[in-house]
């Protein structure tokens, strides 16, 4: 069974991308999968942050931290083919680096090389309010130069900044982005609003830079019995939603559970 390699990628900056790879790996760590990921966002490695979390982080700066080094790229697709072991990878893109390791994945060949190793997903959020149509931009731009059989394209739908309802009153479903690459996607998760309490419970274990499992054991005991019911109930959610698109492999064709 191949290893599977998530990357987390649209143009828009702030679309949730490392939410979607903090998902990926707090159900890895919920379901006993190995896993690791690798941020490489130059302007916001909050992925790095969590201490509980197997991420490694890739500089692909220049020294003056101002300028993108397309060789750096290199260090990255050496890593995923060397170094990574565990069944799962999540690689966490951030925008500022979008067009040039989209143009370097095309210029390199890079997509069939790491086919040879893994299956290779992308997730792509799309969200609501005055992001909609560059995040609906961005997706038909990653289906028309990947949007292959050996790549699985998935859609991330999240309703957290907003319902996606394009200002012709049409929802996701309907707009003309959807309809023209929906027969390339793998599949869609839907992120349905939550309340306004579950969303501060989930802002406080993030703000925290907490898993569940640590949130769970709670040594600081800073969050409440409440708080803790509100995080799993969005978790769980999320969870059966990512199991409906992405496989549960069998515990023997995994490493060791992710510590």
């Amino acid at each position: 069974m191949k290893q599977e390699l998530h990357f987390t990628i649209n143009q828009k900056g702030g679309c949730g991308k490392t939410h979607l790879a903090w998902s990926h790996l707090l159900r890895a760590l919920h379901h006993g999968i190995s896993s690791t990921a690798i941020d490489t966002d130059p302007s916001n490695s909050s992925l790095a942050d969590y201490a509980g979390l197997p991420v490694k982080t890739i500089e692909i700066m220049d020294e003056s931290g101002l300028e993108i080094q397309p060789e750096k790229w290199d260090k990255l697709i050496y890593h995923l083919l060397d170094d990574v072991t565990e069944h799962l990878a999540v690689v966490d893109l951030g925008a500022t680096a979008f067009q040039s390791f989209v143009s370097y994945c095309i210029n390199s060949q890079i997509m069939p090389l790491l086919q040879e190793k893994f299956n290779i997903y992308l997730n792509i959020p799309i969200v609501g309010g005055e992001a909609l149509n560059d995040t609906l931009n961005g997706m038909e731009y990653l289906v028309e130069l990947f949007g292959d059989d050996n790549t699985k394209i998935v859609v991330w739908a999240n309703e957290f900044f907003g319902k996606l309802i394009d200002e012709h009153g049409n929802s996701f479903e309907e707009t003309l982005a959807y309809k023209t690459v929906k027969q390339k996607l793998y599949g869609v998760i839907y992120l349905r609003a939550s309340s306004q309490l579950h969303n501060l419970a989930i802002a406080k274990m993030k703000t925290a830079k907490l898993t569940y499992e640590e949130v769970k054991e709670n040594k600081s005991r800073s969050f409440q019995l409440l708080e803790m019911m509100r995080i799993k109930q969005v978790l769980d959610n999320t969870f059966q939603m990512m199991d409906a698109v992405f496989e549960i492999p069998n515990p023997k064709q995994t490493k060791e559970k992710t510590k």
